[in-house]
């Protein structure tokens, strides 16, 4: 159920406030779960992404724009695909990384007592 949420989250994060709302969400959800946070919080970055594109392809050129600018960078459009599914998930689970270091270094997040 985590999983859906998350996803759910990083993908309408994403759609109404913007790319920078999947770090956000990743460094709260490994403050908020801890050591094992990057991967739950990359996958679901990955997800996120991937709803967006499969209903921006439904919607409109991207497989022709992703071909065209794939050309001018010497790369096949897929690259391009594969790189923006990537970058969400490498920024949401270096997040959790960070969030899961705070919530080690300040006890009082871990719920561990602090005197």
């Amino acid at each position: 159920m985590t999983v859906l949420v998350l996803t759910s989250a990083m993908a309408l994060g994403t759609a109404l406030l913007g790319w920078w709302a999947v770090p956000v969400l990743g460094l709260v959800y490994g403050a908020w779960r801890g050591g094992r946070a990057a991967a739950v919080a990359g996958g679901t970055a990955l997800a996120g992404w991937s709803v967006l594109m499969a209903w921006n392809w439904m919607e409109g050129p991207v497989a022709e724009l992703s071909g065209s600018l794939g050309a001018v960078m010497g790369l096949p459009g897929w690259a391009l695909l594969l790189a923006t599914a990537l970058f969400p998930a490498v920024l949401a689970g270096t997040a959790a990384v960070v969030g899961a270091a705070i919530r080690s270094s300040w006890p009082a997040l871990a719920g561990r007592p602090t005197g």
